[in-house]
């Protein structure tokens, strides 16, 4: 909030729209089942309580401009803007010029949460899944086109196979009474027509090397993409030769937001910061649009009263662009224009310095989509 638009009374540094009215919405997760049975029986999880904060925020500004910014994510997901929260922030930013969701793109770059590759006819394909054991569960996905024939065989650490699920079915794994792995080899997903297959390893299970092996049944070969589930205590990852492209987070991916990835200000050729995470969408979208200072920024510290806290991270670069934008929201008002957001987002750009790429990690040249990247001036 401060980085948005505080009056620098704390930290010496007012936000880019000191002048804007706040309204702050907590996103309480308290009402939320710790189980993942109880979970998946919820229509949206804690999704649908985003949505309807978004919501409260656009109906409580009614006319007037307003921006939302979200600096929150997570990885799983199509990735390619067609989830029923991705198509909730999209109804809610069409249906009233002059508004706008910002959303960090996520700090996933370096994590190696991403792989992608072709299953060759009639052949199989493994991924490597390195995991801790914890407290907590882990999840993968895997995205297929829609016309595709093709099982998952999981292989525990110690290389036993647990089973093979063949398309349109499950594989649960139980330890006793308690769930230990889930397999779901689910076809034609109803937002986007594309298979998914997802797994679902219990917190308690023992950790070390997994192994998803793909095995295509039928037609010609299959290319896909694959993501890890956020764990922010020990996030576990794909071995072997990194893809990094790809890595926004799941709710960046809604055509109508506003992504936005972080730069190193400190640093005179204002590099990208080594953890943000890059596109494009899986669709092809170029995502993130845009880069703000989100290096080590310091901002002032919720519940300190008047302390400061210094930070990393695309949450800290979104508000940057929220302030940002609700500064053109109010210029536009003043002069009786209306804004949409494709319009807020081409302003963005075009205002905005364009840096080639200059370095890359693993086999992911760290950029948004192709080109350079977009930094906010």
């Amino acid at each position: 909030m401060d980085i948005a638009a505080g009056n620098g009374r704390g930290t010496k540094m007012a936000g880019n729209a000191p002048n804007a009215d706040i309204l702050f919405v907590e996103i309480a997760a308290n009402d939320i089942e710790n189980s993942v049975e109880a979970t998946t029986r919820q229509s949206f999880g804690d999704s649908v309580q985003m949505l309807e904060a978004v919501k409260f925020i656009f109906d409580q500004a009614g006319d007037r401009p307003c921006v939302v910014n979200v600096s929150l994510g997570t990885n799983g997901g199509p990735h390619d803007g067609t989830t029923l929260v991705d198509q909730g922030l999209d109804a809610l930013v069409r249906a009233k010029p002059n508004r706008a969701v910002v959303i960090a793109a996520s700090n996933s770059y370096a994590d190696g949460i991403h792989a992608a590759g072709t299953v060759a006819a009639g052949g199989t394909l493994d991924l490597g899944w390195r995991t801790e054991i914890g407290k907590f569960g882990r999840e993968l996905e895997v995205w297929l086109p829609g016309a595709s024939q093709v099982a998952v065989e999981l292989l525990g650490p110690d290389g036993t196979s647990l089973g093979t699920a063949e398309p349109g079915t499950n594989l649960p794994l139980a330890d006793g009474d308690e769930l230990a792995v889930f397999v779901s080899n689910r076809v034609k997903e109803p937002n986007n027509g594309d298979n998914t297959i997802s797994i679902y390893v219990a917190g308690g299970v023992p950790g070390g090397d997994w192994t998803v092996r793909l095995h295509h049944r039928k037609g010609p070969a299959v290319s896909f993409h694959a993501w890890i589930e956020r764990e922010d205590r020990d996030q576990s990852h794909f071995t072997g030769s990194l893809d990094n492209s790809h890595t926004i987070g799941s709710i960046s991916c809604a055509h109508e937001v506003i992504a936005v990835g972080s730069y190193d200000a400190h640093k005179a050729k204002k590099p990208l910061s080594y953890f943000s995470s890059a596109g494009p969408t899986r669709d092809g979208r170029r995502k993130p649009e845009i880069s703000a200072p989100g290096h080590e920024v310091v901002a002032a510290r919720s519940r300190s009263g008047k302390g400061t806290t210094m930070m990393s991270g695309t949450s800290m670069a979104a508000p940057a662009v929220t302030g940002l934008v609700a500064l053109l929201l109010a210029e536009a008002r003043r002069r009786g224009l209306q804004l949409t957001s494709n319009q807020l987002r081409s302003a963005l750009i075009k205002s905005a310095r364009l840096n080639p790429p200059k370095h890359a990690a693993g086999s992911g040249t760290h950029v948004m989509g192709s080109g350079g990247h977009t930094l906010m001036r």
